[in-house]
């Protein structure tokens, strides 16, 4: 009988334990639960937090973009001005980075010291902010190489084929293909396992596929690039290209391809190339006869720590290609960069196009916007045709015009403003969140 008894007492010895087991595991795991849960929410507000300071900071850059756009037009329209403040002087408005807190270092004095912790007391931003602005002007638009049919219609009325022929050698088009042609040959010389992938790769072929793709249809030759297109099932735009992944649509690139000229090309037009962003790629672009050694010695002239080199315009930079370099002569030189403006490609000091990453910090939460800028030029007004003619009010009857008296301003005046470029407000033409 005790036995028996001790029995049952074991039996509801062990189901208590055990119940007390299940309990124990349910309140954790409710436990457990309840903390993943307010996890979650911490993580969802800092993810909140870090959004709005990236947005914080993308505002703040724009803000400098716009005094900067200001302080520009100034200048252009104040000779007196320009003539003193250069614009490597005027870049100190958008280039310098800025980091949230704002370090306080030992170098500053105890008036900006508690300017600085001042501001962070009754600042709103939450957790840290990396701000940079890089200016990204010395990329070729590869939108230059969409053919239109409206532009080839006037291409046809204003230029003959003799001179269209000679323009060839400057377009966008074979900018590209002669970049392409020197990285692979290079990268096969140095890289074995890249020579045994692209060995047998068309340039003309990877061309002809963006061509097609961005080109207005039936403006150009489809040819096999159709083809291609049709095979893996993809849709050729025909229209503008508005971000650099896009090219990931094209049926011969892939993402090394792509690689391969995202420092030299852009899908986003600035109004010049800045010749002070200039890369030894480029400058091979511009000048196809110039050696490794004379790139060596031009990088060398223009980053010298001791004494850098700022080119406030394209005739700063003739005069070391010309005269410094000895690389071409002068007449070379105005012939070969007239034929690249005709094409389209500007050349400056002045940077208009511009990358702007805001990367926030919260918590266990990063936050970071990518945009890209552009400051379009203010459009300048139409040149009358001399068939058009305004009405003078001053006319008398018989149809003469009485004398006036009034000066006409000096030609080189008014060459001058014609030459003047004004920027309107910077622009956000892309941007993306990680």
């Amino acid at each position: 009988m005790s036995k028996v008894f001790n029995n049952h007492n074991g039996i509801a010895i062990g189901m208590v334990l055990t119940s007390i087991v299940i309990l124990t595991t349910i309140i954790a795991n409710f436990s457990f639960e309840s903390n993943i849960n307010k996890i979650k929410a911490y993580n969802i507000e800092d993810r909140g937090k870090a959004k709005l300071t990236a947005e914080s900071g993308l505002q703040f850059a724009m803000a400098r973009l716009r005094l900067y756009k200001e302080a520009y037009n100034f200048l252009q329209e104040n000779d007196g001005a320009k003539d003193i403040v250069k614009q490597e002087t005027l870049n100190i408005l958008w280039n310098f980075p800025f980091i949230y807190p704002i370090p306080i270092s030992e170098e500053l004095n105890q008036t900006q010291k508690d300017s600085i912790e001042k501001f962070q007391e009754t600042s709103f931003l939450d957790g840290t902010l990396n701000l940079t602005i890089n200016n990204i002007s010395n990329k070729i638009n590869l939108n230059l190489i969409r053919v239109s049919l409206l532009a080839e219609q006037n291409k046809n009325e204003e230029k003959s084929a003799e001179e269209r022929e000679k323009l060839q050698e400057f377009n966008v088009e074979n900018q590209l293909f002669v970049l392409f042609n020197n990285i692979l040959e290079k990268k096969r010389e140095e890289d074995e396992d890249f020579f045994n992938r692209y060995a047998g790769i068309e340039v003309s072929e990877l061309i002809n596929d963006l061509k097609y793709y961005i080109s207005d249809p039936n403006s150009v030759e489809a040819g096999t690039a159709e083809r291609r297109f049709e095979e893996n099932e993809l849709s050729a735009k025909q229209a503008p290209i508005q971000s650099f992944s896009e090219l990931y649509l094209l049926p011969s690139w892939n993402d090394e391809l792509v690689n391969i000229i995202q420092n030299e090309f852009t899908v986003h037009g600035a109004i010049m190339i800045d010749l002070n962003k200039m890369t030894d790629k480029l400058l091979k672009l511009l000048i196809p006869n110039i050696s490794d050694d004379e790139i060596k010695e031009f990088f060398k002239y223009k980053d010298d720590p001791e004494d850098p080199q700022f080119f406030n315009e394209l005739e700063d930079f003739k005069n070391y290609i010309v005269n410094i370099g000895n690389i071409m002569s002068a007449s070379n030189f105005e012939e070969r960069f007239q034929n690249f403006i005709k094409q389209g490609l500007q050349f400056g000091p002045t940077p208009t196009l511009f990358k702007i990453v805001s990367t926030a910090l919260k918590g266990r939460s990063t936050y970071t916007l990518t945009a890209y800028v552009v400051l379009p030029a203010k459009p300048k007004p139409r040149p009358k045709k001399e068939t058009e003619k305004e009405p003078d009010e001053t006319e008398n009857r018989d149809g003469e015009k009485p004398e006036d008296d009034t000066e006409e301003p000096p030609k080189d005046e008014t060459e001058k403003e014609k030459q003047k470029t004004l920027l309107l407000e910077p622009r956000i033409v892309e941007i993306s969140v990680s």
